[in-house]
């Protein structure tokens, strides 16, 4: 499936820190389809327990705070399965509920998956607290 989409500044960096850190180098020629891919299957086991409000706000090395200037937001295409475009849609839907909006664009979907997969393989992803 091809999903056409902008692509924010933090999403761009968190594709090459994803890559950086699964696959050693941020230049390495995967599509930014497959990776999103491989981020949303990490995170399946834990897809209903994550904290998404605080992983929207968490600090994320060589991402938030990157002061590269040469890199910026850009439209892309992904080429993704079908089964990672109804996952990202499904999240899509549970967001409405969880940020309390009317609308969600599938690229801040995107964003969020990377960011809460790179979390994850750093061991520092929130998990939602159901003691409260």
């Amino acid at each position: 499936m091809r999903l056409q989409m902008k692509l924010s500044r933090p999403a761009v960096l968190s594709f090459n820190e994803f890559k950086r850190i699964v696959y050693g180098d941020p230049n390495i020629k995967v599509t930014n389809g497959y990776v999103l891919g491989a981020a949303y299957n990490t995170l399946i086991p834990k897809l209903s327990t994550i904290d998404w409000k605080r992983v929207d706000k968490k600090h994320i090395e060589n991402v938030t705070n990157s002061n590269d200037k040469s890199i910026s937001g850009v439209h892309t295409t992904l080429n993704i399965e079908s089964s990672i475009l109804n996952g990202i849609e499904k999240i899509q839907k549970d967001f409405l509920e969880i940020f309390n909006t009317k609308r969600i664009h599938k690229s801040f979907v995107v964003k969020l998956v990377m960011f809460a997969a790179i979390l994850e393989r750093n061991n520092d992803l929130p998990e939602i607290d159901e003691t409260k």
